[in-house]
């Protein structure tokens, strides 16, 4: 599940304020109409007008309001859809059937909804106001002698404050029939509504169309400059106006579940705990062949003398991160993976080191196979062809525009996708929060002018909500001499980050 903001700060503080304010005259207007005696008759009708003046003026500016964001075009009556949506409020909503209709920021209502609000903005409120002021002031219209009798009036008021009573409790009924009981509500009063993970995408993705459609009336007209910035203001505006919460968490056992290594060395450099997925790493079978075991032992001549700074810098107290070596594996092959340590303490002395390697082979074999392609000047093709077909690696390839032309299985398991057509045709934006997806633009421009991105990091938002990490390399795609697209592979390093994080955390 996902959490989308939906309702806007004014649109919660008027919804609220009418409702106190509706409730408010009920409770003082049935009073004066005789149902029973709690403030007495003057206090209750003094209170009355005053109340039916601030209900007043909460309508004129709401209108206001309406009027001037736009907001006004929810509440444009159709009739698209409302067979079903009756359908599924008299059986649906009582066998779980899914809701007809999404919404969005820019589509809150479904279209029962918005005939309802229709009659209650065009009939039955503009009743119980107009009656209301001619029973304020009636005094003023017998001195004028227009002779209007009271009863009529006071009968129509009345019956509109039965209908608007009646929309309030049916209003109330309709909010316990969301995700759980409370969810509407709490969505109004926060601003978020609670939404799975395909509604939450819908709900960007409408956004950011119409945002794009926004930026296109903009700069109809302008030049070339503008233009190509017409998507970066496009996706601020959606993201301003619509942000999505994730909920995770990274805590210890579920990284040491992973593929995350943890050691443990004491102050003379001999292991003195590891756990089984560093076993796994280092293709060890038994704990007891490594423990006592000296942490140089099983390194490469070039990676002795940066894993012995590293510890060193450990042990006098520093908290490292990311430092990438190699190892050798009891079986003679070579792996690859960043360390992450902190010094531990005992009788506030410290007595070694412990920490986190992730492993990066497939990583680092991309990276050489991409430095082998570079130096030959290859065209892309064969390369690709290889990487695209990796159970490892990830692939994609983006066209001029940002829109997925291909992905491979690696990528769409990355991601957690099932299907490619789930994301062909689809902005990589979309994908990305909006300080991640800046960052990442100004790589796609370079790459999108002829240079080739290496080994970059980013951010990914995953299709169930959850966040992962990876390395990304961009290459230029080309057709004829002209650079049509790009393409590229990631490596995922989730894994590193949160052992990462949990490092830093408990540092802190």
């Amino acid at each position: 599940m996902k959490k989308v903001r939906i309702y806007k700060k004014y649109e919660r503080f008027w919804h609220w304020t009418q409702a106190v304010l509706i409730l408010s005259l009920a409770v003082t207007g049935f009073e004066v109409h005789g149902s029973y005696d709690i403030l007495g008759y003057q206090d209750a009708v003094l209170i009355h007008r005053n109340l039916a003046w601030a209900f007043m003026i909460l309508i004129i500016f709401t209108l206001f309001w309406n009027m001037v964001t736009g907001e006004w075009r929810q509440y444009i009556p159709s009739t698209k859809m409302i067979k079903a949506q009756i359908e599924y409020y008299i059986t649906g909503i009582f066998r779980n059937a899914p809701h007809p209709t999404r919404k969005t920021v820019y589509n809150k209502f479904n279209p029962l909804q918005r005939l309802t609000y229709l009659g209650l903005r065009v009939l039955i409120i503009p009743v119980v106001v107009f009656s209301g002021l001619i029973y304020m002031y009636y005094s003023l219209i017998i001195e004028r002698q227009i002779g209007t009798p009271l009863e009529p009036i006071a009968y129509v008021h009345t019956i509109g404050a039965f209908l608007l009573i009646g929309f309030v409790i049916m209003h109330i009924y309709l909010t316990t029939t969301g995700h759980k009981p409370l969810s509407a509500i709490k969505a109004m009063l926060s601003g978020w509504e609670e939404m799975s993970d395909e509604d939450a995408e819908i709900a960007l993705e409408e956004n950011l169309k119409v945002a794009m459609i926004e930026s296109r009336k903009s700069i109809s007209g302008k030049g070339s400059i503008e233009k190509e910035h017409m998507f970066e203001k496009a996706f601020e505006e959606a993201t301003d106006s619509l942000g999505i919460e994730t909920e995770s968490t990274r805590l210890r056992e579920k990284l040491l579940e992973s593929n995350v290594g943890y050691f443990r060395i004491n102050k003379d450099g001999f292991y003195e705990e590891v756990n089984d997925a560093w076993l796994k790493l280092y293709k060890c079978a038994i704990k007891e062949d490594v423990i006592g075991s000296h942490y140089s032992l099983n390194r490469t001549p070039e990676d002795k003398k940066k894993i012995e700074t590293f510890v060193n810098r450990v042990l006098s107290g520093e908290t490292l991160s990311g430092e990438r070596v190699s190892r050798v594996c009891t079986d003679g092959s070579i792996g690859y993976y960043t360390v992450s340590a902190k010094p531990y303490f005992k009788d506030g002395k410290i007595a070694g080191l412990e920490g986190f390697i992730i492993d990066i082979t497939e990583q680092v074999k991309a990276e050489m196979e991409l430095e082998r392609k570079l130096e030959m000047e290859h065209k892309y093709h064969d390369f690709y062809k290889k990487i695209s077909e990796s159970e490892g690696v990830g692939y994609f390839r983006i066209d001029k525009d940002g829109f997925y032309q291909d992905v491979n299985d690696t990528w769409l398991k990355l991601y957690k996708y099932n299907e490619k057509d789930k994301i062909i045709g689809k902005h990589y934006s979309l994908s990305r929060t909006k300080e991640d997806f800046v960052e990442l633009k100004k790589s796609v421009e370079k790459v999108l002018q002829g240079e080739t991105i290496p080994f970059g990091e980013t951010r990914r938002h995953c299709k169930d909500g959850t966040v992962g990490y990876h390395t990304i390399t961009m290459t230029p795609v080309y057709e004829d001499d002209k650079i049509v697209g790009f393409e590229g592979f990631i490596v995922d390093i989730t894994a590193k980050k949160e052992a990462e994080n949990e490092l830093r955390k408990k540092q802190k």
